[in-house]
């Protein structure tokens, strides 16, 4: 798709509000400023990428504490009048903004969960108290036992039953004089009393703390004369539970009812980063205005202009730029007839030309920062994952993707021929790409090209006559289909383990095909870039030499001395690649413009490296596709691996015919997955090192417009009115006399109550 530059000067006090524009209409492709050109100013604004940093660190802990996730906010729905709104003054507000709403709920979690601790103790400390109370209400205690006690004490403790070993050996009656008695408590743990003489307490404490023991103070709250008061110890679990339960409740509503308000904060915070990045995008212009450029598509361009332009009025000045994919141009070269240049208008502000303020610049090639937007029907698309996993197009590239969706299942075809198997991955593929549909983009577009392999599957699947490792379907046999190629003529491919010389013909007959393809994309690529000389100079000689190479072989065999004699064919790959050396200093003699800055001595050397390597390469290309006629002997040799194995059963009891459906379905089953990835790899190999490496560079931008997620939120920048000199003088004069009024007011007051 054809792209327009958009150059625009607005009023600083405009920029968030312009960039809000942007954001909504969603088709503008912000230019990156040069490194260069920053400035300490423009440092200053980018330590809000710290703040972000941390505020989404802390949005991760709020969320964690309140144990809510992405598929919270999915189940939301808000209509346009429920979104939260941020009504701010620029950026810097919008990030403190948030940062305290996220502290409040932070420190509001903190107290909560802090009571919440705290009563969990005091209801352990209680349940402890109980466990124990009922082991010695056993024993009778209560305030009349305890008063008996004259020359004793009484201590209870609870400790981890692997202590009781330690305990016993502790307490023997020679070594430490008293009583003592056990019981097993939940949460493998034992509460003893001890009876001890007193005086003993130093004694006691050494051996308690040997095995951690936890005393549980015997309280005389608890205690009757009769017995043990347990109906005061229910009351205050009860009332403990209840306390408890406020607070979780007081946390569950926290989380329920600010959830939308959560879901807002985390869209804000998620859109911070994109944000802080385009408002790092404006140049200074003049002491109180801005410059931003940007890409759209050019057929969305005098839409937007209009506007823009009905939006800001006298506000705004925008000027576009058409960008072809062939034109390199300088920024004085922008404007286009009968414009008159930003740069110029500068100039006539200043009186300076801005060449005599900046040093000398050089010239800038438009195309490598002008975006590519993919642009590719439903059937082609999941395509665009392979394309990009090398690297997007340049404006000026041709896009592979197209040809990628026609090599790359042919290519995953031949190495995995077999009708069964390209059914059963047209069907994980389908079923891949409705269940992947709006859960992950990445793995739906996998799955459809999973789907197309199975398809180039089934069509070699048909002309190797397999079908599940079988030469029959539906009890069908498949019948030889026989195909013509030039010079080898009819052949045929059925049966390739009994017929490898026909596919060794095939795959080589394909990858010549394949490399040519990749050099006619070369060709046009030049041609596009109006490099026409070049394109005849370079691909078309290469495309000649592999051809005439391949036509030599074929006719004369891998015979030197033949190739030697009389016609001399050597001779037909030797022409292009001497024309190869000397069509480009030949260019640079006719005055080709994009040849004239190199030397003859350097476009000679360029052209006799590039000969060298292209007669070097071509042979291992093409000796490359050979791994096709591995892999697809490698597939259908596991089969008959399979198929020899069920052989070797041949009983027919139930038994032995459960574990022949088990041998065939495990089998198939690896067969499809092993063989699957190293297809989907060596397709992938081939297509990158022998294909693209050919013709595509993949350096380019993706076209990625600026956009802001608004599914929950809505953010609105309040611009500073600009007031004038006069303005300012009377609220200052006005707020003087409040100041005034005020005072008055307060030693009126002072002296009515205090001085009279």
């Amino acid at each position: 798709m054809k792209m327009t530059l958009l150059e625009v000067i607005i009023p600083k006090t405009y920029k968030n509000r312009f960039l809000m524009d942007l954001a909504e209409k969603g088709i503008a492709h912000i230019r990156a400023k040069e490194s260069t050109k920053a400035t300490k100013k423009l440092k200053l604004k980018f330590q809000h990428k710290d703040e972000i940093k941390s505020l989404k660190s802390n949005l991760r802990e709020l969320f964690k504490e309140l144990k809510i996730s992405q598929l919270d906010f999915e189940k939301l729905d808000p209509s346009e009048e429920n979104k939260r709104e941020f009504k701010v003054k620029d950026l810097y507000e919008l990030i403190h903004y948030n940062s305290d709403e996220i502290n409040y709920y932070m420190n509001r979690i903190n107290e909560l969960e802090r009571y919440i601790t705290q009563a969990n103790i005091e209801l352990e400390n209680v349940n402890n108290i109980k466990y124990t109370y009922k082991f010695m209400n056993q024993y009778n205690l209560n305030r009349t036992y305890l008063q008996k006690l004259e020359q004793f004490d009484i201590k209870s403790y609870i400790t981890f039953s692997k202590n009781l070993s330690n305990l016993k050996e502790l307490f023997q009656f020679d070594e430490f004089p008293n009583l003592y008695e056990y019981t097993t408590i939940p949460d493998d743990r034992i509460a003893f009393f001890v009876i001890y003489p007193q005086g003993k307490e130093e004694d006691l404490d050494d051996r308690i703390n040997i095995i951690h023991g936890e005393e549980i103070p015997i309280l005389k709250k608890y205690l009757n004369y009769d017995g043990i008061n347990f109906e005061r110890i229910d009351r205050e679990l009860e009332s403990i539970k209840k306390t408890l339960n406020k607070y979780e409740k007081e946390l569950d509503r926290l989380r329920n009812e600010n959830l939308l308000k959560f879901a807002a904060i985390n869209e804000v915070i998620n859109n911070l980063e994109e944000y802080n990045w385009a408002e790092n995008q404006f140049s200074n212009y003049a002491s109180d205005r801005l410059i931003l450029e940007f890409f759209v598509p050019s057929e969305s361009s005098d839409e937007i202009k209009n506007e823009l332009k009905s939006e800001y009025q006298s506000n705004i000045k925008i000027k576009s730029t058409d960008i072809r994919k062939q034109e390199k141009r300088s920024e004085k070269e922008i404007p286009e007839k009968g414009q008159k240049s930003l740069t110029e208008q500068k100039k006539s502000k200043s009186g300076k030309n801005e060449e005599d303020i900046k040093s000398e610049k050089a010239e800038e090639d438009i195309t490598k920062s002008t975006p590519t937007k993919f642009e590719h029907n439903r059937i082609i698309r999941p395509f665009e994952e392979l394309t990009k996993m090398y690297g997007v197009p340049s404006y000026s590239e041709i896009d592979p993707t197209p040809f990628l969706f026609f090599t790359f299942p042919l290519l995953f075809g031949i190495m995995f021929g077999d009708i069964g198997h390209g059914l059963v991955l047209i069907i994980a593929g389908i079923i891949g790409g409705i269940g992947f549909k709006n859960k992950s983009e990445s793995m739906k577009n996998l799955s459809w090209i999973i789907f197309w392999c199975g398809l180039g599957s089934i069509l070699f699947g048909m002309l190797y006559g397999e079908c599940f490792g079988g030469n029959t379907i539906f009890g069908i046999i498949l019948e030889p289909i026989s195909i013509w190629l030039p010079k080898i003529g009819w052949i045929t491919v059925h049966q390739p383990l009994n017929n490898v010389m026909g596919l060794l013909w095939l795959v080589i007959f394909i990858g010549v095909l394949h490399l040519n393809l990749g050099m006619i994309i070369e060709f046009f690529n030049y041609i596009v870039k109006r490099k026409i000389y070049q394109a005849f100079a370079e691909p078309l000689m290469k495309i000649l030499f592999l051809d005439f190479l391949v036509y030599m072989v074929l006719n004369w065999g891998i015979d030197v001395l033949r190739w030697l004699s009389p016609p001399y064919p050597i001779l037909l790959p030797i022409i292009p690649g001497l024309l190869l050396i000397v069509l480009k200093p030949l260019g640079k003699l006719f005055g080709i413009s994009y040849l004239k800055e190199e030397s003859y001595g350097e476009l000679l050397s360029e052209g006799s490296i590039e000969t060298f390597e292209t007669a070097l390469s071509i042979p291992s290309n093409i000796l490359s596709y050979l791994r096709l006629l591995a892999l697809a002997l490698a597939h259908i040799s596991l089969m008959v691996a399979i198929q020899a194995i069920v052989g070797l059963l041949t009983s027919s009891d139930i038994l032995t015919q459960i574990v022949i459906i088990f041998v065939l379905i495990l089998g198939n089953a690896l067969v499809i997955i092993l063989e699957g990835i190293l297809a989907f790899i060596n397709a992938l190999r081939l297509n990158f090192y022998e294909f693209f490496f050919k013709f595509y560079e993949g350096v380019g931008t993706e076209y990625d417009p600026f956009k802001l997620s608004t599914q929950y939120s809505k953010i609105n920048f309040k611009p500073e009115e600009e007031k004038d000199v006069i303005s300012e003088e009377i609220e200052k004069e006005i707020e003087s006399e409040k100041t005034k009024a005020f005072i008055n007011e307060a030693r009126t007051y002072i002296e009515r109550k205090y001085l009279k």
